[in-house]
């Protein structure tokens, strides 16, 4: 059965707009291109399907009026144009597949682990590619103006790190990509930690794409958040018993069952024991934790395949991911990641997979000396909404930050609070605090500034 002829046929006899949106010209059979090609012309210069005999007058003498003819004498089978669209679009990728896994399997005996895992996740994206159609082509029909509170609420999320921009948004759509802009240690990262604590609080599961920070350091830092104590003493286990003990709650916290292992470690204060014991004999909570996926080279292809596993598993409790940060996501072989045009292709493919697992995304990125995004402002143009943070000396205790662009809503511009010693931005805004003038005395040299990109707390010097 020619396939692509019977698409073809019932495409020009039906004129179905539906099945021309989701047809691509890879789809169909290298004999009929010359025919998807004269079609495409006439929807472009008169936005309609063409007839058999309007084809006619636009197709020249020669192979295509021949083609065209056995189009027309073909024996339509008893099925739908949607049935034979999608019986085409499935033979186009086993045929893809085919070829993609011959490649593969030809470098399969130099491949590790990693490397097998990323290369299939890899063959799964490039066909997520190749197969995409254009599926939003609706009538008035078709879609509902208004929704339900029910129908709201699934679809929306509210971040949890700043009431105003959750009241004035009414939450994140689950398909947006939130980009989040700010220079080196103006405290990226911290809000990154703070939205995954804040959906951990609400009850659900936001994982935590970390590139430089270690999954270790990122859970001290959502601990010191959670426990609400001082993160250089967690760290340098220096912690009071008083705060340990919040801590040990706080660890309980996410686990089934576990409250009888904090009253025993008041009784013996071990908290090796404690955390063993803890670890070994209760199961996390199913459908609200915190996963940290530690990743020095992670790629757009490994973030798809981990997104389609957390949400595989986790359904609509996972509504939120954080990916710390833009700028450091792994692009194609041959590409340096420092480049405008990769860092424009990484933002683009961010928000495709925000759209593909249906769920929202907050990236941080850097920003220059004048605000302006680092290697390429062109990656805010995939982005929903952006915001750039403004830092303020450490002793205002307050986080800025304003929308650069935003869809759907009003220009947004709002200050947090957050305690420097535990971490925690609380989500009460608060009036900008005064800036203190500059004063430059002559004749005297600048102090040396020290530029750790690591670093995302403006510790005192």
């Amino acid at each position: 059965m020619d396939v692509s002829a019977i698409v073809l046929n019932k495409l020009l006899v039906e004129s179905n707009l539906d099945v021309w949106a989701k047809l691509k010209l890879a789809f169909i059979d290298t004999a009929y291109a010359s025919i998807y090609s004269a079609i495409s012309r006439h929807y472009d210069k008169y936005s309609a399907i063409p007839t058999f005999d309007e084809l006619e007058v636009t197709i020249r003498e020669g192979a295509g009026q021949k083609t065209l003819a056995v189009l027309r004498l073909i024996d339509e089978p008893d099925i739908s144009a949607e049935v034979a669209l999608d019986a085409l679009i499935d033979q186009y990728t086993q045929n893809t597949t085919i070829t993609l896994l011959e490649h593969f399997v030809e470098k399969l005996p130099v491949f590790d682990t990693a490397e097998i895992k990323e290369n299939l996740a890899n063959i799964v994206l490039t066909l997520d590619e190749k197969t995409l159609t254009t599926e939003g082509v609706y009538t008035m029909a078709d879609l509902m103006l208004f929704k339900t509170e029910e129908e709201h609420s699934r679809d929306r999320v509210f971040l949890g790190f700043n009431n105003t921009f959750d009241a004035v948004l009414g939450g994140m759509s689950l398909e947006e990509l939130l980009l989040i802009g700010g220079p080196r240690g103006s405290g990226k990262s911290i809000v990154c930690s703070n939205i995954q604590v804040a959906q951990y609080e609400m009850g659900n599961v936001c994982p935590y794409f970390t590139i430089e920070m270690i999954a270790h350091e990122t859970m001290e830092r959502n601990f010191a958040i959670l426990a609400d104590v001082k993160y250089m003493d967690l760290k340098n286990n220096t912690l009071s018993p008083a705060d340990l003990a919040k801590v040990i709650r706080a660890r309980a916290e996410m686990f089934v069952d576990s409250q009888h292992l904090v009253e025993e470690y008041l009784q013996h204060r071990d908290r090796f024991r404690f955390e063993t014991e803890l670890v070994r004999t209760k199961a996390l909570k199913p459908d609200n934790q915190t996963p940290i996926i530690d990743d020095r080279a992670l790629t757009l292809t490994n973030l798809d395949l981990q997104l389609g596993k957390l949400k595989a598993r986790f359904g609509d409790k996972f509504k939120v991911g954080v990916v710390d940060y833009l700028n450091q996501i792994v692009v194609a072989e041959g590409k340096s990641q420092f480049e405008w045009q990769p860092q424009i292709e990484v933002s683009k493919g961010l928000k495709n997979l925000c759209r593909k697992h249906k769920v929202a995304l907050a990236v941080p990125y850097q920003v220059d000396a004048n605000g302006e995004a680092r290697f390429a402002k062109g990656i805010l143009d995939a982005a929903d909404i952006a915001l750039l943070m403004k830092s303020y000396d450490k002793d205002k205790g307050a986080m800025g930050f304003e929308t650069t662009k935003i869809r759907g809503g009003p220009p947004l511009s709002f200050t947090s609070p957050i305690n420097w010693d535990t971490l925690r931005i609380s989500p009460q805004s608060i009036d900008k605090p005064e800036e203190k003038e500059k004063i430059k005395r002559a004749g005297k040299k600048s102090p040396t500034v020290v530029d750790d990109s690591a670093a995302d707390i403006p510790w005192d010097v």
